[in-house]
């Protein structure tokens, strides 16, 4: 038997998991190996060193912790009760506003697009202008001008 599954069957013993069935195979193990008996020896020495404590909490301790979770359980509930609807309310808010100037947009811009005569956009991409303001930026604070970061 290797060392790990009697250094596991030890610890079961100490703590009184080990079947029968086990029991008497580890048994048989500690009679021929020294090695084994040597670490039986040491998890038990282990086992004496600790100390455990020999009081008990007061049974008014159940209580109060009873007490203070019923406490906690009873306020939360309230709060979720208003908290749902009116999250669902905001989130309602939110997406008829979203869509009511999301359509704004695309009926004013639809007009522009179209006067254009000589084929050329007129639309105005703000995210290629903050781009642009950042390249500038950047270009900046590296030094570098702007038609060195071109070539």
């Amino acid at each position: 038997m290797n060392i790990k599954k009697i250094e596991k069957w030890l610890l079961l013993e100490q703590s009184g998991e080990l079947s029968p069935r086990q029991l008497r195979r580890l048994n048989r193990e500690l009679a021929v190996s020294d090695e084994a008996r040597r670490l039986r020896k040491e998890l038990g020495g282990l086992k004496r060193s600790i100390l455990i404590p020999v009081f008990e909490p007061s049974p008014w301790t159940f209580v109060k912790i009873a007490a203070r979770l019923r406490g906690q359980n009873r306020s939360s509930p309230g709060f979720y009760r208003v908290l749902k609807p009116a999250l669902a309310v905001a989130a309602c808010l939110t997406l008829v506003t979203g869509l009511w100037n999301f359509h704004e947009e695309q009926t004013s811009s639809v007009p522009a697009a179209i006067a254009s005569s000589e084929g050329v956009d007129v639309w105005d991409d703000p995210l290629e202008e903050d781009l642009g303001r950042l390249e500038t930026l950047i270009a900046s604070i590296s030094g570098d001008s702007l038609n060195s970061m071109e070539m």
